[in-house]
């Protein structure tokens, strides 16, 4: 059984929005590790953007399974599901490396604060 037409361009819209959503996340890691707090988190805002439309996607194929309209396996499908999976991690990955990068920078902050205080004593 091949993909028809249709379940082609859903599976590519799936993986665009899924690589789409993986790419904000990285570029999110980015500018958290420069301290750019703001930018990063417009950066993750569209990053999960684009993971909810790749998940309405996947939601559309397993509704169209779920009716008894069968989905054919291909590569394709493989890929867009690998991917898809991939994002979801990548993104919750990079909140908590967001996180933890705040995190740091306070800590760094208050050192700095600490040793100014103590040089001027």
């Amino acid at each position: 059984m091949t993909i028809d037409r249709e379940m082609e361009q859903t599976l590519f819209n799936l993986i665009l929005h899924a690589g789409n959503a993986r790419s904000k996340a990285k570029e999110a890691a980015e500018l958290a590790s420069q301290g750019e707090w703001d930018q990063a988190r417009a950066c993750m805002e569209e990053a999960n953007a684009e993971q909810l439309d790749a998940h309405k996607l996947n939601m559309s194929i397993i509704r169209r399974e779920a009716a008894g309209e069968p989905v054919p396996f291909s590569v394709l499908l493989v890929h867009a599901m690998d991917l898809l999976l991939l994002a979801w991690s990548e993104l919750d990955y990079t909140e908590q490396y967001i996180q933890l990068c705040r995190r740091l920078s306070d800590l760094e902050n208050e050192v700095k604060a600490w040793r100014k205080q103590a040089s001027t004593s």
